[in-house]
């Protein structure tokens, strides 16, 4: 009894400070890889020759980007093309691309996206890694920086990777070449306090302001007052300090890649026959499909290609009306066009391919079922795939209404997929070429007036009352009168 009574008395419980507590999150870690070479890079040259890409600078043409062998030589980005010359005169210089700098910079990121979720490309020639919630998956910060650069490599770009607490703070040192980590914020201060404050990308007026006073080092600028710093060189100055310590919050997009669907099969040899070869796109279509239904997507075109030996590969694209995922359509519209398409030569192997890819629109049908239901409006897209299949992809066109009350200028049809839009008056899709006179006596009105007037800003000015009539034959008219004039009536259409 009286170890029963010790159990349970309370100096045998166990402090409060012993529970367990839930993990805390991890602390934000940024990752900037910079690179510093990635105008030359992208040109697709060889960067260990003395080569420079020029672009105009401050309105004049310049060097912008440099190569180590041009370095050595005393070239340096900024330089006029004489004096670059004059100094390396074997220097090769290239004009600077752009676009082929944003597609490189945009194969980074994707490369990034296997690293990290949050990758950020709103910094020039820097990928920006938020990395504090995956080291461990990694195995720390040293074996996470040396596999991204072993990739960034093996993709024809050499990066210089910073790791600080703050993403401007990373991206200052990576910046300067300063490959070396900061794992705590308040190492910040004493670890960028040695850099020179022209790393903080200021105007050259303010620059100049500041080299007048001695001030050369971020810390020359950490031990003045505040205060006097704003009033002096603006507030400006101080964000940019402040977002270094993670005191000013800094507001980075997060970079994205567009899902995409590309899987192959090779056959053992090659085959000419459709029903030999055509299970291996059945399996690619399933994956496919399988591909979309995880991501919530639907596909608005996909490619097939055949692949044959010592011959270019045969291409058939289908385009659907309406977004689709379900392979066994997609499979009845390949098969179609295959049955149509003569081979070239023997099949070795078939490749599915899908780039434009929309977020999946189910169908939404009434509630009281005044529409058609969701499986016969799918088996009419599916006939009109077909029909546009077999004819072509601009040999279907729909109606739609524009952005007119005029009658002639109402309705318009093209071939996109775009739904078509509806009016809250009834009106008949056989227009008359041209409204023809009708006597008073030869209809009966069914319906109230709907008074249009319209086109006073394009001297097409147009007042009508409309109606729907009869006539004596039974047909159901379209007309109208005019507000001006004789008032005479004009039938104007017929309803189906």
């Amino acid at each position: 009894m009286a170890a029963t009574a010790l159990a349970h008395s309370p100096q045998s419980l166990p402090p409060p400070t012993s529970i367990a507590k839930a993990p805390a999150t991890p602390a934000k870690l940024w990752l900037c890889a910079h690179f510093p070479a990635l105008a030359l890079e992208a040109l697709k040259i060889d960067t260990t020759q003395a080569i420079a890409a020029i672009a105009t600078l401050n309105g004049r043409p310049g060097l912008y980007a440099v190569s180590a062998a041009a370095r050595q030589t005393g070239v340096e980005p900024g330089m006029t093309q004489n004096a670059a010359q004059a100094l390396c005169p074997a220097l090769t210089l290239l004009p600077r691309d752009p676009a082929a700098e944003k597609a490189a910079l945009k194969r980074l990121a994707e490369i990034g996206l296997h690293f990290s979720p949050w990758v950020s490309l709103d910094r020039p020639d820097c990928l920006l890694l938020e990395i504090g919630s995956c080291l461990t998956l990694f195995g720390g910060a040293d074996r996470f920086r040396q596999q991204l650069r072993e990739a960034c490599l093996a993709a024809g770009h050499t990066p210089a990777i910073a790791i600080a607490p703050t993403a401007a703070a990373a991206e200052l040192l990576a910046g300067l070449g300063l490959e070396t980590q900061i794992a705590e914020p308040a190492q910040l201060r004493s670890a960028l306090g040695p850099l020179p404050i022209a790393a903080l990308a200021l105007d050259g007026k303010t620059l100049a302001r500041l080299g007048n006073v001695g001030i050369r080092r971020l810390v020359d600028l950490w031990r003045l007052p505040r205060d006097g710093l704003a009033r002096r060189y603006g507030n400006g100055l101080l964000q940019r300090l402040d977002s270094l310590l993670g005191l000013q919050p800094t507001a980075l997009n997060t970079f994205h890649s567009p899902p995409a669907f590309a899987a192959r099969r090779e056959l053992p040899i090659g085959l000419t026959r459709l029903e030999h070869f055509f299970p291996a796109v059945a399996q690619l279509a399933e994956s496919w499909a399988d591909f979309l239904r995880q991501r919530d997507a639907m596909a608005l075109a996909v490619a097939l290609d055949l692949h044959h030996h010592r011959r270019p590969s045969t291409r058939l694209e289908l385009r659907f009306r309406h977004g689709n995922r379900d392979a066994g359509h997609c499979l009845a519209l390949l098969r179609e066009k295959l049955e149509r398409s003569p081979l070239p030569a023997p099949v070795l192997g078939v490749e599915l391919l899908c780039s434009e890819i929309a977020p999946f629109q189910p169908a939404i049908s009434s509630l009281f079922a005044e529409e058609p239901t969701t499986e016969a409006n799918s088996d009419w897209q599916a006939m009109l795939d077909q029909v546009q299949n077999r004819l072509g992809h601009r040999a279907l066109r729909r109606f739609g209404v524009a952005a007119d009350h005029r009658p002639e200028r109402a309705h318009h049809h093209d071939t996109t997929q775009a739904a078509m839009l509806t009016v809250a008056s009834p009106r008949p899709l056989w227009l008359l070429d041209a409204p023809e006179p009708l006597s008073a006596d030869s209809f009966t009105l069914l319906s109230a007036a709907e008074r249009i007037e319209s086109g006073w800003w394009d001297n097409q000015a147009l007042r009508r009352d409309y109606f729907i009539g009869q006539d004596r034959l039974g047909r159901k008219l379209w007309l109208f009168r005019e507000l001006s004039g004789n008032r005479d009536w004009y039938l104007h259409g017929l309803f189906g």
